[in-house]
């Protein structure tokens, strides 16, 4: 009797380290996808900040004094001229995030399509990477925002904040639907993104 007392005690103890084990298992795991998560989100941000930065830096190169180096400035759609390889022709560069629906395969329900195009090409714009919120605010020689709703106010731009965010496009969950925090984000502002040829 007592035999059988110390079998039952014996499995519902194993059965007990069982599910401790699997419980542990299953948090090493995810911590483990985590911290890879991390890395890749890390990697394609510095992708496209490096892309961007190198780009605006040089807009108004080449470019007279008189005349706007922004021809359009959108809250996800920038379009300048500046001289990118030095040859003292002014490039047009034009950047803009394509709709949601591009990326309908995606598990991320908010990732979107960040494009560049230089002088028109490639036609339909190069992949950057992929975002998930993306917004450009213009600032005058003040700081103060401009209306870049009237045309006519694209030659007062002088500086550009520029927000972005990137998550993974995966989230480790066994929901159909994860809650958005289980997807791993990085973001990046660029408060003061100033061309020295603007400042003038």
């Amino acid at each position: 009797m007592f035999a059988i007392l110390d079998i039952l005690n014996s499995i519902i103890i194993g059965g007990f380290i069982i599910l401790m084990s699997f419980g542990i298992l299953d948090s090493t795991n995810k911590n483990l996808y985590s911290h890879n998560d991390d890395l890749i989100v890390q990697e394609n941000l510095t992708n496209i900040t490096s892309t961007l930065e190198f780009d605006l830096k040089k807009m108004g190169f080449a470019v007279p004094e008189f005349e706007s180096a922004v021809l359009v400035a959108d809250s996800n759609h920038l379009q300048f001229r500046g001289d990118l390889n030095l040859d003292w022709k002014a490039d047009t560069i034009e950047y803009y995030v394509g709709p949601v629906s591009e990326m309908a395969h995606s598990s991320n329900p908010d990732d979107r399509i960040f494009y560049r195009k230089v002088n028109g090409l490639p036609a339909t714009g190069f992949i950057v990477g992929v975002i998930t919120d993306f917004n450009f605010e213009y600032l005058n020689q003040d700081g103060n925002i401009v209306d870049t709703s009237n045309p006519a106010n694209l030659i007062a731009v002088k500086m550009i904040r520029v927000t972005l965010k990137v998550e993974n496009p995966a989230a480790y969950s066994n929901d159909a639907n994860p809650d958005k925090l289980e997807y791993r984000s990085s973001f990046w502002q660029q408060t003061r993104l100033v061309s020295r040829n603007l400042r003038r």
